[in-house]
């Protein structure tokens, strides 16, 4: 609460930087030639930091069509219970709350399927990984459900921006908004959660979050932090002008390579641990030494 949550002091940005930020990214997008709708996430992004070859399959749907596993299973449904928890009138017990989150995701296609799938010992297995991750995430935060008044909290809200007629489209899901938005100033702080390791992607993410933000609310968020629930420990860092303009130097350089890619241009490859999961790891010249 100290460290991370409470707000010292409120911070003023220029009331033009979101026009700015805006008109930075259309001219850059400006010339580069997008013919078909192109829709940029935090994960394409990653892919193209990684490697051209990596980030051309998603873009060409060569990669299998996602399938939840036991781990992103866990995760959508400690989100869920996440949110269940926060907008609760009442307080709920981890399993209950759990028990619930899962009920309510039954009208997910996707995650319905794979719960159906499993089985009731599977189910249970999954029931208690979100018990462990809802003790852990309760033991990182204050009581969100008591201090809704002063916390303002805001669960798994969904961003988006479209540039040059909406052909190139930026979204991304932020899970946990603290304070409430109050103009001129800036005070919400954005937070991912993490069940698992840091990655270096993770700040990326969260300054594209922010960029997203700051575009469709008009003033940036004070700060963003990636919160890892195993440890409790967090990655912040205070928004700036220069994370938000790098932020959208990001988009103007994937939009970019993926017109060169969809042109008939060659990637340029980079390979890495990523290979491992790259659909054209065994034809990729590149990828061949770590596949051997």
């Amino acid at each position: 609460m100290d460290e991370l949550i409470r707000l010292r002091h409120s911070v003023a940005f220029p009331p033009d930087l979101a026009p700015r930020l805006r008109g930075h990214i259309e001219a850059g997008l400006e010339g580069i030639g997008v013919t078909s709708r192109l829709r940029l996430s935090k994960e394409r992004l990653n892919d193209l930091a990684r490697c051209e070859g990596l980030f051309h399959s998603r873009l060409s749907g060569e990669r299998a069509p996602f399938e939840l596993t036991f781990k992103p299973a866990a995760g959508t449904l400690l989100h869920k219970a996440v949110e269940v928890d926060v907008g609760a009138r009442e307080e709920i017990g981890a399993w209950d709350l759990a028990e619930r989150a899962a009920s309510r995701l039954q009208d997910d296609r996707r995650f319905r399927a794979y719960w159906e799938s499993v089985g009731p010992a599977a189910q249970d297995e999954l029931l208690m990984e979100t018990v462990r991750a809802v003790e852990m995430f309760r033991a990182s935060f204050p009581p969100l459900r008591l201090l809704r008044p002063q916390l303002a909290p805001v669960t798994e809200m969904w961003l988006e921006a479209g540039f040059r007629s909406g052909m190139v489209i930026v979204s991304g899901c932020v899970d946990l908004l603290l304070h409430r938005h109050q103009p001129p100033a800036a005070t919400r702080l954005l937070l991912d959660l993490k069940s698992g390791r840091a990655w270096p992607e993770h700040p990326e993410d969260m300054r594209m979050y922010a960029l997203l933000y700051t575009l469709r609310f008009g003033i940036p968020p004070v700060r963003v932090a990636t919160l890892f629930l195993a440890s409790g420990q967090w990655q912040a860092e205070d928004v700036t002008e220069e994370a938000l303009f790098h932020a959208a130097d990001r988009v103007v350089a994937g939009a970019g390579v993926a017109a060169r890619l969809t042109g008939g241009q060659g990637p340029q490859l980079a390979a890495g641990p990523h290979c491992s999961w790259c659909p054209r790891q065994m034809a990729c010249p590149a990828a061949k030494g770590r596949v051997a």
